[in-house]
């Protein structure tokens, strides 16, 4: 029998987990509706252009799984498309939860395997063509049919890791389709909000040369694209939900900082992401708009368990103890990060007390003791030299550096561009030479995917993100207990998995992200999220 959860309201799941989310307050209220309908408060793409400073060193390729991390689902992949959910960007002072888009409600059956989706009627595609179950199913043959004649490799293994628990997928009638689970999973929806469509007929008609021509359903519409300089959309004024209000939307990728805010200070842009956190003064003084606000994301150096030093937890928890977080934070960046003292941070329902990490040098130098490394040792870890959620990555990167070589641990950093990185580590560390930590950041946005995503045995690399091939088998257990937890269950469950994640220290827990971004004056009606994604549609620009 099913439950017929037919989300006239975010589900009960969501509304538990959005408190559970929350990092700022303990009173969030539910999303909005997850049918909502287009709000009177859309646009008709004629209030300006928005220029925006990206930190990545190119261009997203704008496919349904852009590159460039998740900078490029930010301002490309969530721009040009939409999948069967997406994030509620609609509050700053709550956490973004799914909520409907291209399927407009669905229900899930009691043993939470048997997913059936409503797809919204009316929608089209950038070309005109329509959107439907036909349009879904071949979406999912693209990134999950390896015998389909459409099927891109490189797009499967952007949405792998939100996939993976899809055992099958299907047709129910012309605007139905039927997702089932290979075990029963309640956060399928989540998920999904990764998993984005394209034109079916684009994709045919442009075959390989389709990241040249991307045509989805989103708020904007592909223009333009000059490799390594910029990228032109425009409104999708025909758009079946808010309609943008600016005109224009183009992407700058510009990877210094320095010269991110030299750009906006001379109105070459007017959205610059992570300027030097130095100016933020300077900036609010001149009349600039300065945003930062927590959310789920941690930005750590993930060690390699095959590593013969690193696997040794001793020294994992040695090296956690010797950083000077605080200082890092507060000196260092000006308080456009908080530390993070844990996996988790206060603040967050699952934030477990009783594991976490001070500053205390002494301690690191005996636990070094203990593990044989009275004198230290050499080690060698990999740092973007810019890009998607790694913040400020070489000075942050040398002021740990700095940390650990006063107790003996000596680091030789290793910069390359991040896409080159993203790329390098796609299958894990590399197994020719000793490399001990890559700086790879992530966000925590739900329960599930803040333990699976990142220290399950399922999501080692290259299916995920568990690059360092961590592996605890009271972590997967607990894990087994998430997936089908009652909403009152998951609290204390995430509370048991954070903590002994964060005893085990399979990374350097180095800060949270604040998620700093400057806008210029003249750009208005923007509303900062509590998440990584941000909603475009209903800015201006004077």
């Amino acid at each position: 029998m099913k439950s017929r959860r037919k989300w006239n309201n975010i589900g009960i799941m969501s509304i538990v987990l959005a408190i559970l989310l929350s990092a700022c307050s303990k009173s969030a209220q539910p999303a909005a509706s997850g049918a909502e309908q287009t709000s009177a408060a859309g646009g008709n793409g004629t209030g300006g252009t928005l220029v925006v400073a990206m930190t990545a060193g190119n261009i997203p390729v704008p496919d349904t799984s852009p590159t460039e991390g998740s900078e490029g689902l930010r301002f490309v992949g969530f721009q040009l498309y939409d999948g069967l959910v997406r994030w509620d960007l609609s509050s700053d002072s709550k956490p973004a939860v799914p909520k409907a888009a291209l399927a407009e409600s669905w229900e899930v059956s009691d043993d939470k395997t048997t997913w059936t989706f409503h797809l919204r009627p009316g929608v089209k595609f950038h070309d005109g063509t329509e959107w439907n179950a036909d349009a879904a199913i071949f979406n999912f043959d693209r990134v999950m049919n390896k015998d389909f004649e459409y099927y891109s490799p490189k797009m499967a293994g952007g949405v792998a890791n939100y996939t993976k628990w899809i055992a099958t997928y299907s047709k129910i009638d012309d605007m139905t389709i039927q997702l089932v689970t290979k075990e029963p999973y309640s956060l399928l929806e989540w998920d999904l909000t990764w998993v984005l469509f394209a034109s079916p007929e684009a994709v045919k008609k442009y075959g390989d040369d389709y990241s040249q021509h991307p045509v989805g359903t989103g708020p904007f519409k592909f223009v333009e694209l000059t490799q390594g300089q910029s990228m032109t959309m425009a409104a999708n004024t025909d758009y079946w939900g808010d309609v943008p209000k600016i005109s224009k939307l183009v992407l700058r990728p510009i990877s210094d900082p320095a010269a991110r805010l030299a750009a906006l200070q001379s109105g070459e842009v007017n959205w610059a992401e992570l300027p030097p956190p130095e100016s933020m003064n300077s900036l609010k003084s001149q009349g600039y708009q300065v945003y930062l606000n927590p959310y789920p994301h941690v930005l750590p150096f993930m060690l390699n368990m095959e590593s013969k030093i690193w696997s040794n937890k001793l020294v994992r928890q040695a090296a956690n103890y010797a950083i000077d977080r605080d200082g890092l934070a507060n000196d260092l960046l000006g308080g456009a990060a908080e530390p993070a003292n844990a996996l988790m941070y206060p603040g967050q329902s699952w934030y477990n007390d009783k594991y976490k990490y001070s500053y205390d040098p002494e301690k690191a130098k005996a636990l070094l003791a203990e593990a044989g490394y009275p004198n230290g040792f050499e080690s060698t870890f990999i740092l973007p030299s810019a890009g998607s959620g790694n913040m400020w990555p070489q000075p942050i990167a040398e002021y740990v550096q700095k940390n650990l070589a006063e107790v003996g641990i000596k680091i030789k950093l290793e910069v390359v561009e991040w896409q080159s990185l993203l790329d390098q580590f796609s299958s894990g560390f590399p197994t020719n030479r000793e490399v001990g930590g890559v700086m790879i950041s992530t966000g925590t946005y739900t329960p599930i995917r803040a333990i699976d995503f990142n220290f399950a045995k399922s999501s080692f690399a290259p299916v995920g993100n568990n690059k360092g091939k961590y592996s605890n088998e009271e972590v997967e257990a607990l894990l087994n207990k998430i997936k089908v937890a009652s909403p009152d269950e998951v609290d204390g469950l995430m509370q048991q998995a954070s903590g002994i994640i964060t005893d085990d220290a399979p990374w350097l827990f180095i800060v949270h992200d604040k998620n700093l971004r400057v806008l210029a004056p003249n750009v208005k009606g923007f509303v900062m999220a509590q998440s990584w994604f941000q909603d475009l549609t209903h800015l201006t620009v004077e």
